[in-house]
């Protein structure tokens, strides 16, 4: 039931010696009030209204809303991998989607085993044979591989070395695309698409699935949507949400672009990465305005230099040490801590009963 009271308080971290985790265990999972993640992440400001939650500070903000699969992070769309719930005290999101999404992105700088950007693997969908999509001013593989091109050119200016997949129209196995990639340490995978459907438009992009939770391509052939096993790609989980974040974000901060969001798939390019990687699907060919619009290198090559720049982003923030980052969430000041929600909650946490809250304390500064 929706509460028509606004409920809203202030969090001072400083204040108190120690943050904890109180899990409660719902619908065989286990989930994370947002109050307690306003807490932990030192959001002043705690919203509840109408069934929505708002998490905000001067930089920063978190929305989402009871009974919905997705929250935004600075306005950016996700989707998360299971709904948000509500109940009388406060509304609930899953702690997989803490450690999964909003730990990630909100902390890069504490993502384990980032390094330093040496290599941008640029992969062109489709190619030789296999056109993808197409319109009446172009093809996909056509489309992709000129902002492959153009967002090579960017990468390099910027300092990057950059691979390519396939830079000519000729058809590339999807496996050894996987293969390729994975020959570079210090790198990241970044395959570009264009979209087809009726009625669709806009960006969306696409990093794995954790393994144990659903997929939520908006199409996804193989594997089934129900396959939610551990692949070798799930290694780099937060890295992989990262990098989404900051390509995704780029890109609609530069073209403009429907937010469509941030999704999670097990399409076979992302799943056997040994490198951070995302798929990114840069609008509609279907769409009369939008395709029209792909079709002009003006449009390529904004897309190729949006592409480039969140790469740099992703880069600043997941190696920050200094004073001067360009990405908002790596100029975070928060307390060091002895265990971040990012760890396996089920380690030191045992199975409660339904409705059973057991908490985790987590040391102050």
């Amino acid at each position: 039931m929706h509460r028509i009271a606004l409920v809203s308080f202030c969090v001072f971290a400083a204040s108190v010696p120690a943050v904890e985790w109180r899990v409660l265990h719902e619908r065989d999972r286990d989930y994370v009030s947002f109050a307690n993640v306003a807490q932990f992440y030192q959001f002043p400001n705690y919203t509840r209204v109408n069934g929505g939650v708002a998490l905000r500070s001067d930089q920063r903000g978190i929305r989402a809303q009871a009974g919905r699969s997705e929250l935004f992070i600075n306005g950016v769309r996700f989707f998360t991998s299971f709904p948000v719930l509500s109940n009388d005290s406060d509304d609930l999101i899953a702690a997989t989607d803490v450690s999964k999404i909003i730990e990630p992105v909100l902390r890069p700088s504490r993502i384990g085993g980032a390094q330093p950007i040496e290599t941008v693997v640029l992969d062109p969908g489709h190619g030789g044979m296999d056109q993808g999509a197409a319109n009446s001013w172009g093809s996909e593989k056509a489309f992709t591989l000129d902002v492959a091109l153009r967002a090579r050119d960017a990468l390099s200016r910027a300092g990057f070395k950059v691979e390519m997949t396939r830079s000519s129209d000729i058809s590339v196995p999807l496996e050894e695309r996987v293969n390729f990639a994975n020959r570079f340490t210090r790198a990241v995978f970044i395959s570009i698409h264009f979209n087809s459907s009726t009625g669709g438009i806009g960006l969306e992009t696409y990093t794995l699935a954790p393994d144990g939770t659903p997929s939520n391509a908006s199409s996804e052939n193989h594997p089934a949507a129900n396959d939610m096993q551990w692949y070798p790609g799930n290694a780099r989980d937060a890295a992989n949400i990262a990098l989404t974040a900051a390509v995704h974000a780029s890109v609609l901060r530069q073209l403009r672009m429907n937010d469509r969001g941030i999704r999670h798939a097990r399409f076979h390019v992302l799943r056997g990465m040994k490198i951070p990687a995302l798929l990114l699907e840069g609008g509609f060919l279907s769409d009369p305005s939008e395709g029209q619009r792909i079709a002009t290198p003006q449009f390529r090559q904004q897309l190729a230099e949006a592409i480039a720049q969140g790469v740099k982003v992703y880069n600043t923030a997941v190696n920050y040490r200094g004073n001067a980052p360009t990405f908002e969430t790596a100029r975070l000041q928060l307390p060091p801590h002895s265990r971040s929600i990012a760890d396996p909650l089920s380690t030191d946490v045992p199975p409660a009963a339904n409705g059973a809250a057991t908490t985790i304390a987590i040391p102050g500064q």
